[in-house]
């Protein structure tokens, strides 16, 4: 198939990707605010650690100001509480094993407790004691990192609870810590490591080798102030910065991709944001524990594109729409899905040359739905055609009647061949032969009444 780009309509196009990529407005939204979650302490206090467990529909929170661990309803009450713990802070889980890690800062001490009834197995021992750790990360294996930040360093456990291994002291160096807090592991097993004074986030491979680092101290966009804790998700990295009041959101190779948030009181706004989480919904709590509560952000325009362009599509929230598709990676633009959702979005929005457009890349390129495409270049060439036709340009709309019958619209051939015919020769033409045609069945007709006369 040859393709025909209309250059104009390219230009349109170009214009409305960089129009709606400076619009003001950021995709994301929250969704809801959790305050007061009743009981005899009914407020939070400096809320640290958050973990969303799916599977039993609860919201885990490490009070930190009332010393006490919450499991919370889907709406935000409590459902069960574990008091007098000594600074909780951070939290992880082990699904597999049905354990949750609460990080006690001031008792030094990382302790496990079951996650169906919350009772306590026992506490990680490492060989040499924590010192107020802050932040903990379980992987896939179900290893543990503990963020040991008295010391400066990491401290990895087995799912066993056996210490494997420990990196990083305090120092200035790439492979050295200043009060590190968060930890996280992502699916190529790198551990991402806060290190909170010195206003940066370091990479290591799997057995604490360090690879690269990004940020430094600072207001900027590119800068952080103390920051705190992150949570890695697929190929996103989300960062609380801590005293810039927001959260940063990062690719893998460590480019900032997203600043949501800023210094408040209101919606969207936050007060020195600690620990970070995300469940299956696409949905990213945040501790904002400045503000003592709970923010819940729908951040699936990052984590699940296609998901959340094909409800753009279906509310007709244009905008929005070209946002989303906007920050997507070049390989993301080239999936068949995402590139049918943006043909979709051209063919309600009338554009028809870069639906067109859309259509002839998708033949080219989806080999498995290349029948679904070629009928669907079928009906877009037949709507262009006719369209031209609208605007007397017989001729162009002659060649668009032809290609669509050529993909298989078994419609666009008398279109096709009436448009020939008034190229050829016009209106008057086709008087002529009406008035003979017309002349041919009076003739007809005449004899056959003739005949019929006779017979009688």
């Amino acid at each position: 198939m040859v393709r025909k780009i209309n250059k104009e309509a390219l230009l349109v196009f170009i214009f409305l990707l960089t129009f709606f990529s400076v619009a003001e407005g950021a995709p994301w939204e929250v969704e809801r605010i959790i305050e007061e979650v009743g009981g005899d302490l009914p407020f939070l206090d400096y809320p640290v650690g958050i973990l969303v467990d799916d599977q039993n529909r609860s919201i885990l929170i490490n009070d930190w100001g009332n010393n006490r661990f919450l499991s919370l309803s889907e709406d935000g009450q409590i459902k069960k509480v574990l008091d007098s713990l000594k600074s909780p802070a951070g939290l992880g889980k082990d699904e597999e094993r049905g354990r949750i890690y609460i990080v006690e800062q001031k008792a030094n001490q990382v302790r496990i407790i079951k996650s169906d009834d919350f009772s306590t197995l026992g506490f990680l021992k490492a060989k040499t004691p924590l010192q107020e750790p802050r932040g903990i990360w379980v992987d896939e294996e179900g290893k543990i990192y503990v963020a040991d930040t008295g010391k400066s360093r990491i401290v990895v456990f087995s799912p066993g609870g056996e210490e494997l291994f420990t990196f990083g002291k305090e120092g200035m160096g790439n492979d050295e810590f200043y009060y590190p807090r968060g930890v996280a592991v992502d699916e190529e097993g790198h551990i991402w490591v806060v290190d909170t004074q010195h206003h940066c986030i370091k990479v290591f491979d799997e057995k604490g080798n360090f690879l690269f680092r990004f940020g430094q101290g600072g207001e900027g966009k590119e800068d952080f102030n103390q920051p705190r804790y992150l949570f890695i998700q697929e190929d996103w990295v989300f960062i609380s910065d801590y005293r810039n009041h927001r959260i940063k959101v990062y690719n893998r190779g460590g480019v900032l991709q997203e600043i949501i948030g800023k210094e408040g009181t209101g919606e969207g706004e936050f007060s020195f944001p600690e620990g970070l989480w995300i469940d299956e919904g696409g949905r990213l709590w945040v501790a904002d524990a400045g503000n003592n509560r709970l923010q819940v952000i729908d951040v699936n325009f990052l984590i699940n594109p296609k998901l959340y362009l094909a409800s753009l599509l279906e509310e007709r929230k244009d905008q929005e729409f070209m946002q989303v598709m906007e920050r997507l990676s070049p390989e993301d633009k080239k999936d068949p899905e995402v590139a049918r959702l943006l043909l979709e979005f051209f063919r309600k929005r009338g554009n028809l040359d870069q639906a067109i457009y859309q259509a002839e890349d998708l033949f080219l390129n989806d080999s498995e739905n290349r029948d679904y495409w070629k009928k669907t270049l079928g009906e877009l060439y037949y709507e262009k055609g006719v369209h031209l036709r609208g605007e007397g340009k017989l001729k162009e709309a002659r060649e668009f009647f032809h290609k669509s019958w050529q993909n298989g619209n078994s419609h666009s051939l008398f279109l096709y061949l009436w448009t020939s015919f008034l190229l050829l020769g016009g209106s008057n033409l086709f008087i002529l032969i009406l008035a003979i045609v017309l002349l041919f069945l009076i003739m007809i007709f005449s004899r056959l009444r003739k005949e019929r006369y006779r017979g009688w």
